[in-house]
């Protein structure tokens, strides 16, 4: 699995979990250890990342008297946004991924359980979505409007 091929490996195995009935993160344990291989050893792609994964680990430690707990919220709130980005990058067409409910349980729960809303909505901007109305970020086409 070389660097240069490992954008289609990542794909193709979210095209095979898909195909299992479950469009989600890709679970490939050798896949799983060289990204990781990647994100602790190349440095360039520290400083691509550092903006955005440092303030979103620092938000998400921020305060908490017990790491463990916290590390876990935010892992799952990771998964939950690769999802969101797994599904407009393999489902981009599905109506239901238009609309991200802020009110919903995942939402509450994991994502704003480990992290601040000012950090969520600029990471679902990055996706293409903006704030519709308080309850509701919305897929946009390049003409909507962001509310606050």
């Amino acid at each position: 699995m070389g660097s240069s091929s490992l954008s289609e490996d990542y794909r193709l195995c979210l095209e095979r979990e898909l195909r299992r009935g479950r469009a989600g993160v890709c679970g490939d344990p050798s896949l799983r250890a060289v990204l990781w291989q990647i994100l602790v050893e190349d440095f360039d792609l520290h400083g691509a990342l550092q903006d955005d994964a440092l303030a979103l680990l620092t938000d998400g430690l921020w305060g908490r008297a017990d790491l463990a707990p916290a590390l876990r919220g935010l892992a799952r709130a990771f998964e939950l946004l690769e999802l969101a980005a797994v599904h407009l990058y393999l489902l981009p067409w599905r109506k239901e991924f238009t609309t991200i409910k802020t009110f919903s349980g995942g939402y509450v729960h994991v994502l704003r359980g480990a992290l601040s809303e000012d950090l969520l909505i600029q990471s679902f901007q990055k996706m293409g979505y903006v704030r519709r109305d308080a309850h509701r970020l919305m897929l946009c086409d390049g003409l909507c409007q962001v509310h606050g």
